[in-house]
């Protein structure tokens, strides 16, 4: 097999993470207190913490397609509304938590 015919691990990895074609991947932090409407969201295993999940979530900030990762809180939070989607939120860490949620 020629070095031309093995995938690389970018190739390869890219397709295990789920993303949003017409979306731009952004950061959590990014937009922290900002409120957006999220339209979906996807489950994922933890690559880091065996028996953990996170989330990946398309949103909408002033009209652009993006997309983020967050964790299980966020995702329990979004499981509890999921019938309810596209919904406004805001994602915010309240003062000495260690975590991310939504208001």
């Amino acid at each position: 097999m020629s070095d031309q015919n093995i995938p690389s691990y970018s190739e390869l990895k890219k397709d295990m993470v789920p993303h949003f074609p017409d979306a731009e991947k952004v950061d959590l932090k990014s937009v922290l207190n900002k409120e957006l409407v999220i339209h979906e969201f996807k489950e994922m295993p933890s690559t880091i913490s065996e028996g953990k999940e996170y989330v990946v979530i398309l949103a909408e900030d002033n009209g652009k397609k993006i997309f983020f990762n967050a964790g299980e809180v966020v995702l329990k939070q979004l499981k509890e509304v999921k019938s309810h989607l596209p919904i406004r939120a805001k994602i915010t860490i309240e003062k000495g938590k260690r975590y991310y949620s939504l208001i």
